[in-house]
């Protein structure tokens, strides 16, 4: 999905085809903001607008303007996702919901423009020519961490390559 981002704030956007008009609406507030434009300039200028707008209303109405979380949700996963959760968290001697919001948290406090690191097991033994000399940050067996940057759009992508070679990210 396309978005906007201003002063913390994210907006929708979406063509109306048959209106000629962009459109979107202010996401993670409890109320209901539209704006529209015929342009990404004026869709962008209309969102602007629209959050100033909706926190000076907050303000003058003594209104949060972020929307209220429970902390809870339900989310539906493959079973054989579920059991290497669980798997994992049994290995780490901890709950699934605690294993979750471990990695859930990691994920949302990493950034793209910091990199991504992973952790990784070397499971496959060398061959003879492949040893590598004694000071190498890479011997068979070792945990090895990578740092690399990775363009936004590619790191559900990156995740899902090192998730299934049974890497950690860092």
């Amino acid at each position: 999905m396309n978005t906007l981002k201003y002063k913390g704030y994210i907006g929708s956007v979406a063509y109306s085809e048959p209106d000629k008009v962009f459109f979107g609406k202010i996401e993670g507030i409890d109320g209901l903001v539209n704006y529209e434009g015929e342009s990404v300039a004026e869709l962008t200028a209309a969102f602007h607008e629209a959050v100033d707008d909706y926190l000076i209303f907050c303000e003058e109405h003594d209104v949060k303007p972020e929307k209220s979380y429970t902390g809870t949700f339900n989310v539906r996963i493959a079973p054989m996702t579920h059991r290497a959760i669980a798997n994992r968290a049994a290995e780490a001697g901890i709950s699934i919901n605690a294993y979750v919001k471990k990695i859930l948290s990691e994920a949302v406090k990493q950034s793209s423009s910091e990199g991504y690191g992973f952790l990784g097991y070397d499971s496959h033994a060398p061959e003879p020519a492949m040893l590598m000399e004694p000071d190498s940050a890479f011997h068979y067996g070792s945990h090895s961490t990578l740092h690399f940057r990775i363009p936004d759009k590619d790191i559900a992508l990156a995740r899902e390559i090192a998730s299934r070679m049974g890497w950690e990210e860092q």
